[in-house]
């Protein structure tokens, strides 16, 4: 019985010390930062592998957007859509297959990280380096809010 006690009080003041002290909350993953080389390096890219669909302008209006279940979004306007702010690591999951969007409903849109990885050609030199310079040229598209317009 002492020794359930003791216990006791021993968790009790290990409680007490750390509701004091928590542990350091963990650090913030940094918001991406805008990068004009990426953003025109990824420019080659995305005309080679996602303008079929999207389409030179990013609207969605691509040559073979027509063919498709699901019609390609608009990428200009996904600041807009997200309260003014590029949603970078949606657009880089979406990108490179580890987040699905609704949008696509069906695998239309290919998993472009795994087919980067296998080939050669994308002018970056790693899957990655091709998914960042394309998610930097498509934030470099964003429109312009209607303030920020006038």
């Amino acid at each position: 019985m002492k020794r359930m006690i003791a216990v006791a009080v021993v968790l009790l003041l290990a409680g007490i010390a750390w509701a004091q002290n928590p542990p350091a909350a963990s650090p913030a993953k940094p918001a991406a930062v805008f990068s004009p080389g990426d953003a025109a390096a990824g420019e080659v890219i995305y005309l080679r592998y996602c303008a079929a669909c999207h389409g030179r302008a990013l609207k969605g209006d691509g040559p073979v957007a027509s063919g498709l279940k699901n019609s390609p979004g608009d990428l200009t306007t996904l600041s807009t859509k997200n309260k003014g702010v590029f949603p970078y690591d949606k657009v880089a999951g979406v990108i490179d297959g580890r987040e699905t969007s609704r949008v696509h409903g069906t695998p239309d849109m290919p998993v472009w990280g795994e087919i980067f990885a296998i080939t050669t050609g994308t002018e970056a030199p790693s899957a990655e380096a091709a998914v960042k310079r394309i998610t930097q040229y498509v934030w470099s598209k964003q429109e312009k809010a209607a303030a920020e317009k006038k």
